[in-house]
């Protein structure tokens, strides 16, 4: 193996450990990556997303279903 596979190989597993880094956070807050966690009563209750919904609603309404 010469040192570009070793750079490939590095590159790889900084990607890999930064992905599980990110779900491993996401899963403790499940709002982490939503600009509207902090005031969101869904965040506060666990209730159902306001953001998601919303944005199911928008997409479904160009998908013309």
């Amino acid at each position: 193996m010469g040192p570009a596979d070793f750079v490939v190989l590095a590159i790889v597993a900084v990607l890999l450990a930064l992905s599980v880094r990110s779900a491993l956070r996401s899963r403790k807050r499940g709002c982490s990556g939503c600009g509207s966690a902090s005031g969101c009563s869904a965040h506060l209750t666990g209730g159902a997303c306001p953001a998601a919904g919303d944005m199911l609603r928008r997409a479904e309404e160009r998908l013309g279903r």
